[in-house]
């Protein structure tokens, strides 16, 4: 995993699982650099709103949101699935 972390550390090196780099890509549309930026915001919010590390994720309530786009009749589901078959 590399050298033991420090609350001091300005720059850190991890390799990446390829799970671990789908999740990043993912998350910033392809590109790492804002996937992780992205990600650490997620966590922001969620230890704004009570989370903790050593909490179930459960507590998020992840998946109990609407999947609906409120400008567009269109679902955001419908929408990335439609721009997967285009790609």
């Amino acid at each position: 995993m590399g050298r033991p972390s420090n609350p001091k550390t300005r720059y850190f090196q991890r390799t990446l699982s390829d799970p671990q780099r789908m999740i990043l890509l993912a998350a910033g549309n392809g590109n790492l650099c804002r996937g992780f930026e992205n990600v650490l915001d997620l966590y922001l919010e969620a230890h704004n709103q009570g989370f903790r590390p050593n909490m179930p994720l459960s507590f998020l309530s992840i998946g109990r949101a609407t999947t609906n786009n409120p400008n567009s009749e269109e679902s955001v589901g419908d929408k990335v699935r439609e721009d997967r078959r285009n790609e």
